[in-house]
């Protein structure tokens, strides 16, 4: 159940965050506009190589795709790393004009700098086929659905985006990650290098 949950709530994420593809960016997300023409690089690369990452996160989360389909796995691998450098950099590049407060700038600072550094140790780690330290990147992926779980009943009660930041910007990732961590501590102690 957790695993479909995965999949399905990764994929209608990175699709829902397209959207921006085929309507007006300032119809369907207008809280991003104001970005524009200033950040235009960084947000678009923000917005379509994030979902890319996102999208190909359940992917590589298949132990059964990189047992039946190596050279896939690698390949998909590739991708995923190079939308999560482009994503977690242009995130970093549209901070100046953010229009949060400066505790949420900070948690999406912080985001922006782990999941380029997680990712980065993901490769390492892959190729040291150390396959649990190689899915600590996968945390701060999936923060783009979090972000819209914690969202969601927030603004049903009447917060704007921006206002829901303070809460977002450190609980889309934070939480998840100490977790993950916490598991691979676990699992590590169980499990030589490797075995997983």
């Amino acid at each position: 159940m957790i695993r479909i949950f995965f999949l399905i709530s990764c994929l209608l994420v990175a699709l829902a965050s397209l959207r921006f593809l085929v309507m007006p960016i300032g119809l369907v997300m207008q809280h991003m506009e104001h970005y524009l023409p200033k950040f235009a690089w960084p947000i678009y690369g923000h917005m379509i190589f994030g979902p890319i990452a996102l999208a190909l996160l359940p992917l590589q989360m298949t132990t059964r795709l990189r047992a039946a389909k190596p050279q896939l796995h690698r390949v998909l691998g590739r991708i995923a790393v190079v939308s999560m450098l482009i994503s977690g950099a242009s995130s970093l590049a549209i901070l100046p004009g953010f229009k949060g407060s400066d505790f949420a700038a900070a948690g999406f600072a912080a985001m922006g700098v782990l999941w380029i550094a997680f990712t980065l140790l993901a490769v390492q780690a892959a190729r040291a086929r150390d396959i649990l330290r190689h899915r600590a990147a996968a945390a701060l992926t999936f923060g783009a659905v979090t972000l819209r779980i914690i969202m969601a009943p927030l603004m049903a009660t009447g917060w704007t985006v921006t206002e829901t930041y303070d809460i977002t910007a450190w609980g889309c990732w934070l939480p998840s990650l100490l977790i993950v961590e916490g598991w691979m501590l676990r699992q590590s102690k169980r499990a030589p290098v490797g075995a997983l």
